[in-house]
C-alpha cells in the first residue's frame, strides 16, 4: 500500500512540474503587436514587428518602426 502512495505522489510531483506546452507554444510565434503610449490629442496606434525586432516609436512622425539594432 506504502508503495502505492509513493507511485501516486511522483506521478502527481512530476505531473504538475512538467510545462505545459507554454515554451513551444512560443517558439511559434513569428510576429507580434506593438502598441504606442495613448495620447490625449490623437489615436492609440498600433503595428506588427517580427518577433526578433523591437518595438519603436517615433514621436515626431507619430509612426512606429521595427528596428533590429536601436530606437532612434
Amino acid at each position: 500500500m506504502t508503495r502505492w502512495i509513493a507511485v501516486v505522489g511522483c506521478v502527481g510531483t512530476l505531473a504538475l512540474t512538467t510545462p505545459f506546452g507554454s515554451e513551444a507554444e512560443a517558439a511559434r510565434y513569428r510576429h507580434k503587436r506593438c502598441i504606442a503610449p495613448a495620447m490625449v490629442t490623437a489615436a492609440q496606434t498600433t503595428w506588427v514587428c517580427k518577433a526578433s525586432e523591437r518595438c519603436c516609436y517615433d514621436w515626431l512622425l507619430r509612426k512606429g518602426t521595427c528596428p533590429t539594432t536601436r530606437c532612434f
